[in-house]
């Protein structure tokens, strides 16, 4: 296999998830957020979600910004697309401690490990933790990712329609 940029590309966003069949480049950037990407090895296709917080104030909420709640829902997207639970691999990218006083990047990795350990999903890569932000991007049509670490992340880096920063 080989890592490809593909024609097709989708800047995921925190709270966001994306399934595809079709060969896309995921881009993102994180923080203390954590980015999930699911492989079906045998479909060949891809889903994957991006979150900021770990766990939801409460069992009512349904925001899709909480690691619990974004990959129980991107499994269950994935599962009534086709996919069998024991085809799924994982990657795990972000999970920075900027700010150690909140500790929400190691709190945001635990909880993608648990969920992914609970539903016996595989994790073939994680590069997380540390005290720097991650540039990624996720080739759907592999399950391969390139990630890039960076401490000099731009506010356009996170909200690339805005005008551009001049550095």
């Amino acid at each position: 296999m080989t890592f490809s940029i593909s024609e097709f590309k989708y800047l995921i966003q925190p709270g966001y998830m994306y399934i595809t069949d079709t060969a896309t480049s995921i881009y993102g950037v994180t923080g203390s957020g954590v980015f999930v990407g699911l492989f079906d090895e045998k479909n060949r296709y891809s889903g994957c979600c991006s979150f900021l917080y770990p766990n939801p104030p409460n069992e009512s909420t349904t925001s899709t910004k909480y690691g619990a709640v974004a990959i129980k829902h991107l499994i269950k997207k994935m599962k009534n697309k086709g996919s069998n639970i024991h085809d799924l691999k994982a990657h795990l990218i972000g999970g920075s401690d900027l700010d150690s006083s909140k500790d929400y990047g190691q709190k945001n990795v635990n909880v993608a490990k648990t969920v992914l350990s609970y539903f016996t999903i595989e994790v073939l890569s994680s590069d997380t933790g540390g005290r720097i932000g991650r540039k990624f991007i996720y080739d759907t049509e592999s399950g391969q990712t390139l990630t890039y670490k960076t401490d000099k992340i731009r506010k356009s880096d996170w909200y690339p329609y805005e005008k551009r920063e001049t550095s």
